[in-house]
């Protein structure tokens, strides 16, 4: 004789089953690692982060990152929460946004601070990011490596500048930021805040003289069409950082942090390799172009114009001794 089991066994039986595999997904969802880049697919920001996720997801193998679309973090609040939540586990950061977590930082954005990506690198791979990561680690954010993020130079409609004194007069277009109209204003420039894509359309009927920005833009939005003068000023070094959530960092072992500070570092220096290509590449193709590359050999009187962005850092005694350890290397 066949016994089946009862209704109540079949039951209890449907049961478990939808428990484990309720389990399952739970356990599939808590694997996903959120990240976030500030940049589109092609740059070299969005390419080093994806090679370090590659690393992840082969050494970390309970973990499935997955790359959030630019728009889904885009929010600097909506970023920040995500990250000390857990919700985001991996993110590129600009350098505006470590400047809300680390206000001591805003003084990297000081005018001609830094004379290449090369030097600052050299103070963000030292005391000056350590200082800096462990003010992040107390937001929540676990800094795994600096990235570059491109140093903005002028470029000009109708004639080059060689000297500070050049400047004079110049209707000089910037995006809606303090820092940079300050510089311009210091430097003699008129500035004129535009949006970023009535730049071009700026140029042809006259409103601006100049613009500044970094060299990838100046070519991938064809600025050069219209302004066939770079000066490589580097008034403005930039970088963004690559940062985990102290969440999911807690949740690591020690050697899955190795691994993880490893992948990283390795691509801190991939983006800053790529960065270094395209400049080269840049550069050559924009020469061909009819494009004139200018050299600043007046870095002296450009960094006395814009003196008094520098006072109120030098005159707290709580960023004093930072400036003075960045102004000193940078000599």
């Amino acid at each position: 004789m066949i016994h089946y089991p009862s209704v109540h066994a079949m039951i209890r039986r449907l049961v478990s089953l939808a428990l484990i595999l309720s389990s399952l997904s739970l356990a599939a969802r808590a694997a996903d690692l959120a990240a976030w880049s500030p940049q589109p697919e092609e740059h070299p920001t969005t390419i080093a982060l994806q090679g370090m996720l590659s690393r992840v997801k082969e050494s970390i193998g309970r973990f499935q990152p997955n790359l959030l679309p630019v728009a889904a973090a885009s929010n600097q609040n909506k970023l920040i929460a995500g990250l000390q939540s857990g919700e985001i586990g991996v993110a590129v950061l600009t350098s505006s946004t470590v400047s809300r977590l680390a206000p001591q930082a805003k003084m990297l954005a000081l005018p001609f601070l830094f004379r290449d990506a090369k030097q600052m690198f050299k103070q963000l791979d030292g005391e000056v990011g350590k200082e800096l990561e462990q003010a992040m680690a107390d937001k929540g954010m676990i800094v795994l490596g600096w990235y570059d993020g491109g140093s903005r130079s002028f470029y000009m409609r109708n004639r080059p500048t060689r000297s500070v004194s050049d400047l004079d007069g110049l209707k000089v277009r910037i995006p809606n930021r303090a820092d940079l109209r300050e510089t311009v204003s210091s430097l003699g420039g008129q500035p004129q805040t535009l949006a970023y894509h009535e730049v071009n359309a700026a140029f042809e009927s006259g409103a601006i003289d100049a613009a500044e920005n970094d060299l990838l833009s100046y070519e991938a939005d064809q600025h050069y069409k219209r302004a066939k003068f770079f000066i490589t000023s580097n008034h403005a070094v930039q970088y963004e950082t690559l940062v985990v959530s102290a969440v999911i960092w807690n949740k690591l072992s020690d050697a899955e942090r190795a691994g993880l500070r490893e992948a990283g570092h390795d691509s801190a220096l991939a983006d800053r390799e790529i960065w270094a290509k395209r400049m080269i590449a840049a550069r050559t193709r924009l020469e061909k172009e009819g494009v004139k590359f200018i050299e600043q050999r007046d870095s002296t009187a450009f960094a006395s114009r814009v003196a008094a962005a520098y006072k109120p850092w030098m005159e707290n005694p709580a960023t004093s001794p930072l400036l003075l350890k960045l102004m000193t290397a940078r000599s």
